[in-house]
């Protein structure tokens, strides 16, 4: 227990305050719904902020009528006794005044009294609690911090450029404040990872004394707790010099914060023994493999050549009538993007019957039950044979592709959140390969492996959120109505390693996007497995 105290003791105020409200207070906690991993569930978090707006507006009218009560009545007993202090004997031998002085001391006063302890806002507080359930939880907040420094990361935003709402080079009207950036900075101090925390945090004490004239001081961020957070941080980095200036710094705020006294001494010590460093011959620097996922997250992959665009009249009979609009991505894996195959009231119908039901996306674990952060989103699950309109996308799929859907997956409808993503992964679980060990269903396992991938973009997505096959460095960027088909499956019927593909994270906007995988089973005779190397592309 004295364990515990000590940790809460080094939260800041504002954070302690919120964890205070949320398990002593009231003894319960709110409930965690994964808010940051889909864009469309948070919505309801702005009515929420409405409401919780509103009830501090009573709440505030509520105190002006107290103070208004008091404010009316002050001029007029004042009046009344500086009227008595011009000639007190005179004021007193009036049997009046001399009564009425004796009875407002007597009764008034004590009601007055009754009246400053009488509490104000106490139906306002009983609405927070109502609500409390409602609120992010401790591992929301976690996920949201994450999102955000993923987007940083990937991309490479120039920090402080991003903090201010210049994102990738275009300016919003939207910034971080300072407990925002410390949160994350808290964040990733939490998570061991000092040199970023530090990178966080040096941008806030630039940024408090803007904030203290307009950010009430029961919400803004402490400097000491910052200082003493950066200072800690930078001790993990064996950054002892500047740790020592800045706990230098808070000691001036605070000069008795044993706190303080303690990593000062700490880091005197370690100054003392840091060995001094031995000169090293100039040895030339290895330049490191630049990370492929992010680079085609960038868009700074050169694009294959020698591709066209073109109509498929061929796949299926259907499509001398109706023609798709066919680009071709890569030929090795085989990539094509379908353009304008579908339409906007099809992808309004289908985000609005998805929008009301999602859950937390899962993937294909060992663990199915523990939360996969490689996979950032919500997703909804369409019974293709529910109605006419998945039945209409199904035959249009095969269309497409000119495979057999009867026995393949469901349509999943994705929403991604805060810089939501989908880390590098196949879609085939490579059952022909005899190094194949993870326990299947006895259902997935008769239906054979997922052949090919039909993914549907059903938004524009203003900044990221990008399809990448890491592998060989293609990009697709969501455009509303347009969808990516590639086969998984070689033509021998093992996995292709090149279709490892990566969904980069979101950085302004809302993704949703519409998958269907196509399982092997019925295409025996569409597409036979043949002792033969790559895929082959469908007819055009």
């Amino acid at each position: 227990m004295a364990s515990k105290s000590k940790e809460w003791g080094r939260l800041p105020g504002y954070l302690l305050a919120t964890l205070i409200l949320s398990t002593v207070v009231l003894g319960k906690s709110p409930v965690e719904k994964s808010h940051s991993l889909s864009l469309v569930t948070m919505v309801p978090l702005l009515e929420l902020e409405r409401k919780l707006i509103d009830n501090l507006v009573n709440h505030a009218k509520a105190l002006e009528e107290k103070l208004q009560t008091v404010r009316s009545q002050i001029p007029l007993m004042r009046s009344e006794n500086e009227k008595g202090k011009l000639d007190a004997i005179s004021y007193l031998s009036n049997p009046l005044n001399s009564f009425s002085l004796i009875r407002r001391l007597h009764q008034d006063w004590f009601q007055w009294r009754k009246f400053m302890e009488q509490p104000v806002g106490v139906s306002q507080m009983r609405n927070i609690d109502t609500w409390l359930e409602e609120l992010p939880t401790k591992m929301d907040l976690w996920e949201a911090c994450t999102g955000v420094v993923r987007i940083q990361r990937t991309y490479n935003l120039d920090l402080s450029d991003f903090i201010k709402g210049k994102i990738n080079g275009k300016q919003y009207n939207s910034s971080m404040s300072c407990g925002d950036i410390f949160a994350v900075g808290h964040h990733l101090a939490k998570e061991n990872r000092s040199a970023e925390a530090v990178q966080w945090l040096q941008e806030i004490p630039n940024r408090l004394q803007e904030e203290f004239l307009v950010v009430p001081k029961h919400l803004t961020v402490e400097e000491v707790e910052v200082l003493k957070l950066l200072a800690e941080t930078h001790l993990k980095e064996e950054h002892y010099t500047k740790a020592l200036v800045l706990l230098d710094n808070g000691l001036k705020i605070k000069p008795q914060d044993s706190t303080f006294l303690r990593l000062r001494r700490k880091t005197k010590n370690l100054l003392k023994k840091q060995p001094v460093p031995i000169p090293e011959k100039t040895k030339k620097k290895e330049v490191p493999v630049r990370d492929i996922y992010k680079l085609s997250c960038g868009g700074m992959i050169k694009k294959p050549s020698k591709l066209h665009c073109f109509y498929n009249f061929t796949t299926t009979a259907f499509l001398r009538l109706a023609p798709l609009k066919t680009e071709q991505i890569g030929l090795n894996p085989y990539v094509v993007l379908y353009h304008e195959v579908l339409s906007a009231r099809e992808i309004s119908m289908l985000i609005n019957k998805a929008a009301r039901n999602m859950k937390i996306a899962t993937t294909y674990t060992v663990y199915p039950t523990k939360k996969n952060r490689g996979r950032t989103a919500k997703a909804y699950w369409f019974n293709k044979e529910n109605n006419k309109l998945t039945r209409r996308i199904t035959r249009r799929i095969q269309d497409m592709t000119g495979f057999d859907l009867t026995d393949s997956e469901e349509l999943q409808v994705i929403n991604y959140g805060i810089g939501g993503h989908y880390l590098t992964h196949s879609d085939y679980f490579n059952f022909a390969s005899g190094n194949y060990t993870r326990k299947q269903t006895r259902q997935g396992a008769a239906l054979g492996d997922r052949i090919a991938t039909v993914l549907f973009y059903l938004t524009d997505v203003e900044q990221g959120g990008a399809t990448v096959f890491v592998n060989v460095g293609y990009s697709i960027y969501p455009r509303a109505g347009t969808a990516i088909f590639w086969y998984n499956l070689n033509s021998d019927g093992n996995g292709d390693p090149l279709t490892k593909h990566a969904a980069c994270p979101v950085i302004v906007g809302s993704k949703w996007v519409m998958t269907e995988w196509i399982r092997e089973r019925r295409q025996i005779f569409i597409r036979p497995c043949l002792p033969s190397s790559k895929g082959t592309s469908p007819k055009s």
